[in-house]
């Protein structure tokens, strides 16, 4: 731990989120404010006295973090929670988002007084044409999201909160109107309209019925028009990852720029190199809305570049954890996306399994060793999530590392041969060969995950029983790890405990169940 002191920031900062959401008590700025003060006096005489009371000071920054931490939370949820009327009543908002359709409304996220309301407005032909930034007044009753029950568990209502969203409101046919008022867009829904725009440029391009969700997922993070079946065969096959936007798309389209502009900006120019990469990596995830596991691998990639320009080129746990960090500050509530919880889980897991896993077969052909670092890296990845796989879906994938060894090969070709196709707009008559190898590119993924979720025993259920019982899983992984780096008896001693403790906890399910 004193190897990685951001980490240690990042995860009581992390603690005190979790523990204001648990609690919800409102503890203000006085007791942040105090702290901060004793942390300054105490650094200063600390400075002038012994070198063996600095623990003192460790643990005053600790407590620190973990307050910021509450009272972060708790001015997220102050921004949020409102109290709506209990009656119908007019209202007047402007729509941030583009309508997504649904079976019988459009949902439509609605900026009403400074607060975001989701409001389902029902489908005909005029709410056909409501597009963001439209000014509408409505009559209905904004239903408030009403925390209850246990706030681990999964709750729509907590998820809306976590995501901007102060209620939901049914708006008939007859009960809304356009203003025709149109208000100046945001840059976030300037970017969400330039996302629509390829997305219609897809279509018009020849890209397949088929092929179309899953590219549109793949290349734009777009998810709408991905169905129920395709979803679940994808998760069944272990590859339902590539179908979320995160650091390996976002690694695969940094190895290309880094490649592209290394032809042209050499040298002394450098800097500009990673100047444009990060400016190029930053625009993208705007486009694709800035979900957490992109802007995860943004951070990361940016954090990179930085250190290249300064003679560094490792990736550590210390430029995870200032990623988590800076993100945690930013949005607190971040730390409750099962994105964020499995992206840095999932990097983190590489960075520490990888090299144990890799080190285990030494093979002298370059193939081998190539295909055996990408079955590491599938492996080192599922050891780190699967509890939290577990824990949110009760599944797990049995054959993720055949599926993974294919799709680290299919999902790189078609992200660059979709660049290709975009840069190709202007030569039609060498666009359509381009659109015909990637419409077979994303059907061969399709076929892979179809294939692999018909075979026996392609997954099984495994529910995890308690939050608590997630984290004792983790204890004794990480347990297991200073173990075998350090091979001391107290490790083990320690892992045998968690597994007592683990036990015990199944044994009171049993009982109380």
């Amino acid at each position: 731990m004193n190897a990685y002191p951001i980490f240690r920031l990042a995860l009581f900062l992390a603690a005190g989120i979790f523990c204001a959401e648990t609690f919800r008590i409102d503890i203000g700025l006085l007791p942040v404010a105090v702290l901060l003060l004793l942390l300054l006096v105490l650094g200063r005489l600390l400075k002038k006295t012994s070198y063996g009371g600095r623990w003192i000071f460790g643990a005053g920054v600790a407590i620190f973090m973990f307050w910021v931490g509450w009272v972060l939370t708790s001015h997220a949820w102050k921004t949020v929670a409102v109290d709506w009327y209990p009656e119908r009543r007019e209202y007047c908002g402007i729509l941030q988002e583009s309508p997504q359709e649904k079976k019988r409304t459009y949902q439509c996220r609605v900026s009403v007084g400074g607060k975001d309301v989701l409001a389902y407005f029902q489908k005909d032909s005029l709410s056909a044409s409501l597009k963001v930034a439209d000014e509408v007044c409505f009559f209905t009753r904004i239903q408030p999201s009403h925390i209850a029950g246990d706030k681990l568990d999964f709750d729509y209502a907590t998820y809306l909160y976590h995501r901007g969203i102060s209620g939901t409101a049914y708006v008939p046919a007859s009960g809304w109107q356009k203003t025709g008022r149109v208000h100046s867009l945001t840059l976030k829904q300037k970017a969400l309209l330039l996302r629509e725009r390829m997305l219609e440029n897809y279509r018009k391009w020849g890209v397949g019925d088929n092929e179309m969700p899953v590219l549109a997922a793949l290349t734009l993070g777009y998810k709408g028009d991905l169905d129920k079946e395709t979803r679940n065969v994808y998760s069944v096959a272990g590859i339902a990852h590539v179908l979320a936007l995160s650091g390996m798309h976002i690694g695969i389209l940094w190895w290309m720029l880094n490649g592209v502009l290394g032809l042209v900006l050499r040298g002394a120019f450098r800097w500009l190199r990673s100047i444009v990469i990060i400016l190029v990596l930053w625009a993208f995830a705007y486009v694709v809305g800035l979900e957490a596991s992109v802007v995860r691998a943004v951070v990361m990639c940016m954090l990179l570049e930085m250190g290249r320009l300064a003679g560094s080129r490792l990736l550590s746990m210390n430029t995870l954890a200032i990623a988590a960090f800076f993100m945690l500050l930013y949005r607190p509530f971040y730390l409750f996306y099962v994105s964020f919880q499995l992206s840095f889980v999932a990097v983190g897991s590489i960075l520490i399994f990888y090299p144990l896993f890799f080190k285990c077969v030494d093979f002298k052909n370059r193939v081998a060793r190539w295909i055996w670092g990408i079955a590491s890296v599938s492996a080192a990845a599922q050891l780190g999530t699967a509890p939290l796989v577990m824990y949110y879906f009760s599944s797990f994938s049995v054959y993720f590392l055949l599926t993974n060894l294919v799709a680290s090969l299919l999902v790189p070709l078609v992200i660059y041969v979709c660049i290709c196709m975009v840069l190709l707009a202007p030569l039609p008559v060498v666009q359509v060969w381009v659109v015909a190898l990637l419409n077979a590119l994303v059907s061969a993924l399709n076929v892979l995950a179809g294939w692999t979720s018909t075979l026996p025993g392609a997954t099984f259920s495994l529910s995890v029983w308690k939050p608590v019982e997630l984290m004792a899983f983790y204890f004794v992984l990480g347990v297991a790890v200073m173990y075998w780096r350090t091979r001391k008896r107290r490790w083990l001693i320690r892992g045998l405990a968690a597994c007592t403790l683990l036990l015990a906890l199944h044994l009171y399910a049993l009982l109380v169940g």
